[in-house]
């Protein structure tokens, strides 16, 4: 066992859906508590804090030490980002420690008018290694919440790296799929998860290859208490417990009992570290999802971590839900206080209180002769340390008086009330001071991008597979084609050497290398691999899916062309205006509709999914692996497994095997031919057809119903041929999302 320093302080994060909850988090020991505000929260559906319930809160966590982190952690859309400045400035001005944000033109915004508004960098930006955590250092982040698939090491390397604040969970739900790139509600019902909403379609049940009836998507919840020790050695900074649609009893009782292990290893960690069992049967009480496990940490997937069976939830026994409410919900917590009081005839009476370093004095009301009875010692002290209303609890009073003096009671309860109020401000106005940090900009790599317009119709082929690729080039409509985007995946297998040939044979064509979808530490020896092929003079740029990716790109200096594809998300003009100088071109966000699409604005460096098959989740583990076994097809493509929801839909599942990733797709394509003549009233740059999991034949009659189509619109004529496939959607460019 490691030797801890003594100074290791590890925050305890608990979570509060409302104020009852907030409570009974600073009762039961934690260090900050974080909550959403009635706008741009993660959880939609929690009862969530008004401002005026925020602000109080912040007053009584300042008093006892705490901090709050406000939950502004959705995508927003360009027309409410108007509320956004109106919403936290007074949030600001009383004190708000922190915010944690997925949105990077929030981000940005609150970085320039609340300058010393400390930023954390939400679960929900997947953040999966050091690139992507280098690349939010630079924008001004100083805590990210990774990815919670991650592990220990790959958490350890982002400290060591970047020297960032982390926080990571400990306990409650998990998300089956990587966090901010799950769309899963969102397509299937208008539920967006990067709103908040998420209907979890995850935790339904789903018929597996052999007809049996399962719950593949659905993770055992997360409990590390045997983990505590290794979780501090590993540098984690904020220990964060999941929660905020749970009870008062739920937040006090877990968080109880994490702050008793936290504390009991970090003051003596040579002691053997062992867990109570009545302990850990009161946490599988609370609130538990079937089972538990210790989640990402120290596996990478596991069939052990799905539930598999229809999920339960344990229960806890009345006796120790009473024990939890009467010890930190029908309690108040209170801060122990010294005063000194005096009352001398024909002086000003004077109440000094002293709390937690702090020291203020309040004088009242002259000090009469007193015609009948004095007031005594007893007469002081009672008065005075009647501090029922306030959060102090008097431990000492020095009560000095002549003995002839007499005060109207009311004059007592007065000068009280004012020294407490005074004590109340001075502890909480160390948070309301605000000093303007010093935050670092992004200046070397930046690329200060101005490219001209496209004026004329472009089309983008993306295809995944060597016969998709062969299918495109041979076709000989492909003179329209305008540049290919070519899976990073078809230079690291077999394939690669024929893909190449067939590049070197249609060199006119632009290709542009598209980056993986989920980058982790086991994916970064590929990157060399890659950076050679970005050096092949065919290759003009890369179609980036994340941080990692364009953080990566900007260490090596690359200087091609670089495109944000639709999960670089990009909602409204404050990251467009961000994105203008990372990016040449930027990809549409799939959630948007038609009227949010425009208020974008002109859309001539942006790029629009014109057909595709949606992914709806990408996820560490794997559904083939849970129910059958693990392939480990790294050198070739995987068969395709599928789910089959109680609607008989079919839902595909890809497994990368390369970089041991599952996608769960769509069960028909996106494709907008139908929705032409709109489109064109704000023409893109760019128009994308993406290839995933057709096969040859499929990739032929689509490539060539869109090239006719293409043709058609510039002739000006009306296209007459029906669509390939009977089955497909238009995602959200009618409907949107909440």
């Amino acid at each position: 066992m490691v030797m801890m320093n003594n100074n290791v302080k590890i925050e305890l994060l608990a979570p509060a859906g409302d104020f009852s909850c907030f409570m009974a988090a600073i009762n039961a020991g934690a260090d900050a508590v974080y909550l959403g505000g009635n706008k741009f929260g993660a959880r939609a559906y929690a009862n969530n804090f008004s401002q005026e319930e925020i602000i109080e809160a912040l007053k009584i966590a300042h008093l006892f030490g705490k901090r709050i982190y406000l939950t502004v952690n959705t995508l927003v859309k360009e027309k409410e980002m108007s509320e956004l400045i109106p919403y936290l400035q007074p949030l600001y001005d009383a004190g708000l420690d922190g915010v944690i944000v997925q949105d990077l033109g929030v981000f940005q915004v609150i970085k320039e008018q609340f300058p010393a508004m400390e930023l954390h960098a939400s679960t929900q930006m997947t953040i999966t290694g050091v690139y992507g955590a280098k690349f939010l250092k630079k924008l001004g982040a100083c805590r990210i919440v990774p990815a919670r698939e991650l592990s220990l090491e790959e958490i350890e390397d982002i400290k060591k790296e970047t020297g960032l604040e982390i926080e990571t969970f400990i306990h409650g739900a998990m998300c089956y799929g990587y966090s901010g790139q799950c769309l899963f509600s969102s397509i299937l019902g208008g539920r967006s998860g990067n709103r908040g909403r998420c209907a979890g379609p995850c935790r339904l049940p789903y018929k597996d290859t052999k007809g049996n009836t399962v719950y593949p998507l659905s993770l055992k919840d997360m409990y590390t208490l045997p983990l505590i020790p290794k979780l501090i050695e590993a540098g984690i900074d904020s220990f964060k417990i999941e929660g905020r649609m749970k009870s008062p009893e739920y937040v006090a009782g877990v968080t109880s009992i994490y702050r008793k292990y936290i504390d009991l290893y970090l003051n003596n960690p040579e002691k053997p570290y062992i867990i109570a069992p009545d302990d850990e049967k009161i946490l599988h009480g609370l609130y538990i999802r079937s089972d538990t496990s210790t989640g990402y940490y120290t596996q990478h997937n596991n069939k052990a971590m799905v539930t598999l069976k229809e999920p339960g939830y344990s229960g806890c026994s009345d006796e120790v839900l009473q024990s939890i409410r009467t010890k930190y919900l029908d309690t108040k917590r209170t801060l122990p206080v010294k005063g000194n009081i005096r009352i001398v005839q024909d002086k000003p009476s004077e109440l000094t209180l002293s709390c937690n370093g702090i020291t203020v004095s309040k004088t009242g009301e002259i000090a009469s002769s007193a015609m009948n009875r004095p007031l005594t010692k007893d007469d002081i002290r009672t008065r005075i340390c009647k501090l029922g209303d306030t959060f102090f609890q008097m431990e000492e009073l020095i009560v000095e008086t002549d003995g002839a003096s007499f005060m109207p009671v009311k004059s007592l309860n007065e000068l009280r009330r004012q020294a407490c109020t005074a004590l109340e401000e001075a502890l909480v106005s160390v948070y309301s001071k605000r000093d303007k940090k010093t935050i670092e900009e992004i200046q070397q790599n930046t690329l200060s991008i101005k490219t001209e317009p496209v004026q004329s119709l472009s089309l983008m082929i993306s295809v995944m597979t060597y016969e998709q690729l062969k299918t495109v080039l041979l076709d000989d409509k492909s003179e329209r084609i305008s540049g290919m985007y070519l899976s990073s995946d078809l230079f690291l297998g077999k394939d690669s050497q024929k893909v190449m040939r067939l590049m070197q044979e249609h060199s006119e064509i632009p290709y542009y290398l598209a980056m993986p979808n989920i980058i982790r530490k086991r994916s970064y020896p590929y990157l060399e691999q890659l950076e050679k092929i970005l050096q092949m003079p065919s290759v003009k740029g890369v179609l980036i899916r994340n941080l990692e990716a364009l953080q990566w790109l900007m260490d090596i200096h690359y200087k091609g062309e670089y495109i944000a594809d639709y999960s670089v998300y990009a909602w409204n003009k404050e990251i467009l205006s961000l994105y203008d100088k990372l990016f040449n071109r930027i990809t549409v966000p799939v959630e948007l509709n038609k009227k949010e699409i425009y208020s974008l604005g002109d859309l001539r460096r942006h790029e629009l999914l014109l057909y595709g098959r949606l992914p709806l989740m990408y996820s560490a583990n794997c559904v083939r692996k849970t129910l059958e076994h693990c392939e480990n097809k790294v050198e070739s493509r995987p068969d395709i497994y599928y789910l089959t929801d109680r609607y008989q839909n079919r839902f595909p599942i890809l497994q990368n095997c390369l970089h041991c990733y599952n996608i769960l797709y769509n069960t028909v394509p996106l494709s907008l031919h139908g929705q032409w003549k709109s489109l064109l009233e704000n023409p893109c740059a760019v128009y994308r057809i993406e290839f995933t999991l057709e096969d040859a034949q499929e990739t032929a009659n689509i490539l060539d119903y869109y090239m006719d189509l293409v043709k058609t619109v510039e002739n000006g004529d009306e296209m007459t041929r029906e669509f390939p496939f009977k089955d497909f959607t238009n995602g959200h460019y009618k409907r949107g999302v909440e």
